[in-house]
Parts: C-alpha cells; structure tokens; sequence
C-alpha cells in the first residue's frame, strides 16, 4: 500500500505538469504557429533545397546531388570575392552604427528643449521604404547632379563631377552611409531604453564622490549597457550581412562586384541563373556564418563579464 502511494505521488505531480505544459502549448500556439510558418519552415526548406540539383533553365537534371551545391558554389569565381565584400563592409558598419546609436540616445535622452524633436527624428528612417532610401543616397552621389558633387564643386575641392559610385571605396563607403541611415533607429532606440532604465541613484552617488564625466560614463552608463550593446552588435551584424535592398538601388553591386555582397549574388543565382539549389547553399551559409557571429559574441560577453568579476 505505502509504495502504490508513493507511485501516486511520483506520478501525481508528472501529469500535472504534463497537463501544464499542453495547457501552455495550446495558449501559445497562435503565436508560435506564424513562427513555424514563415522562420522556421523556410530555412529547413531551404537546406533540404541546397542538397538537390535543382535549377529551372534545367528541370530534367532535378535530382539528389547531397554536397554538390556547396561544392559548386566554393568554386564559382564571385564566391570568394563576395565574402571577402561582405566581411568589408560589416566590419565598417558594425562599429559605425553602434557607436553612432549610442551617441545619438546619450544625445535625445538628455534633458534640454527639442528634445523630443530629435528622438521623433531619430524614427524618420524607419517611415522610408528601403528602395526608397537607396534611391535618394545614389541621387546624392549621382555624376551628373549629385548635391555632393554640386556642394564640393562650388566650394572648388573639386573641378569636374566626380562618379563616386563606379569607383571602388567611395562606392563601398556610400552604401555605409545609406546603411548607416536606415539601420540606425532600431539601436538607438534599444540604448535610449537602457539608459532610460538605469537608476539616477547611482549617479548621484557618483557625483557625490567626486567622479570624473569618463569614469561615471564607463562605471556605470557602459557597464548597464553591455547587454543592450550585445543586441545592437548582433542585430548590426545579421542586417549587414544580409543587406541586399541598398545594394540593387544603388550599386548593382559594382564597381567590379566590389559591392557585391553575398546576399546579392544569392538574388542573382535564383532570379538571375534560377538556379535555386545553389542560392539555397549560399542561403544556408549565410545562416552558418550568422549563427557562428551570434554564438562568439555571446562568448566574448560571458568571458568579459567573467573577468570584471574577478
């Protein structure tokens, strides 16, 4: 008797908590369920695609050809440069907009009049479709009525129009400002969230003791921000790395595929060669890298929180 008690008791709490976790499954299924849909599927689709022989100028070839795409990809001539354009253009725009986003919400959370203006200003960006933008960004810079051509030939710096987008670095470093400017409100908007959150009590003790603008800046303001500033390098680096919309509008990925990063040359092989088995490869891939980047960043953050502590 005492053990099919005991037995009872074992099992009691099992179903309940069994029970617990449909109850809380079923609540959330309406949630979840546009996750599968339009996360999840399509990225297993998408490496299920990468193993098959699968392009539409060739249906009779369709078939199983396992690690043929990464294989074929790897040795295509755009593959490499186009990884090498990419790793370019994140590790400029990474620190850029970061830190610009940083300095923006320490800007619009202080406490002076047009305040409000800037951080509504701040949002402009978001309100702009991104072919929109680019758009804009390559009138700037256009040859033959660019403002930034008509601005640096009045003040005489220069004495003809200059085509910044066919030359190779000023190319690059426009589509940074175009990113720039349309990437920028999502982090600014998380750092204004975290210095907002940050306890005034702490800087007044600070004040009190006699604390240096820098020393309270990095004691305490970057310190609460460190996880914050985690996201935005994340969230940078995957917008990055992913960029495409700018890149159509402005460059076509010129000048001699400078700009074309690997996001462009994955539109190409499925709309261009309608070659969807190797554009599923090069899919993937950009999902292993981005899931490499977010794993060592996370350890970068444990391996420095651990060492302040000690």
């Amino acid at each position: 008797m005492e053990s099919d008690e005991e037995g009872s008791r074992l099992v009691g709490p099992g179903k309940r908590a069994l029970k617990d976790l449909k109850t809380i499954l079923i609540g959330l299924a309406p949630a979840l369920a546009p996750i599968f849909i339009f996360t999840f599927y399509p990225v297993f689709y998408a490496i299920y695609t990468s193993l098959f022989r699968y392009n539409l100028k060739y249906p009779h070839q369709y078939g199983f050809i396992g690690s043929g795409n990464y294989v074929a990809m790897t040795e295509t001539y755009y593959f490499w440069g186009s990884l090498t354009s990419t790793a370019i253009f994140a590790i400029m725009a990474i620190p850029v907009i970061v830190f610009a986003s940083l300095g923006v919400a320490l800007l619009v959370t202080k406490r002076f009049r047009g305040a409000g203006f800037l951080q509504w200003l701040v949002l402009v960006p978001w309100a702009i479709p991104l072919v929109v933008s680019g758009t804009i960004w390559k009138w700037m810079f256009d040859s033959a009525y660019g403002i930034f051509n008509d601005v640096l030939f009045r003040f005489g710096l220069i004495e003809e129009y200059i085509p910044w987008v066919t030359l190779p670095m000023p190319a690059m470093v426009i589509l940074l400002l175009a990113f720039t400017w349309v990437a920028l409100p999502m982090p600014t908007l998380l750092f204004m969230a975290g210095i907002q959150s940050i306890p005034q009590e702490l800087y007044e003790a600070a004040w009190v003791d006699g604390a240096k603008a820098f020393s309270v800046f990095k004691s305490i303001t970057f310190t609460w921000l460190r996880p914050i500033m985690l996201i935005n390098v994340i969230y940078t680096t995957l917008m990055s790395i992913w960029s495409f919309d700018l890149i159509y509008t402005i460059t076509q990925g010129g000048p001699a595929d400078f700009t074309a990063l690997i996001s462009f040359y994955t539109f190409h092989e499925m709309f261009t060669f309608l070659d969807f088995g190797k554009a599923s490869a090069l899919s993937v891939l950009v999902l292993i890298i981005g899931i490499i980047l977010i794993y060592a960043y996370f350890r970068a953050l444990k391996i420095g929180a651990l060492r302040l502590r000690a």
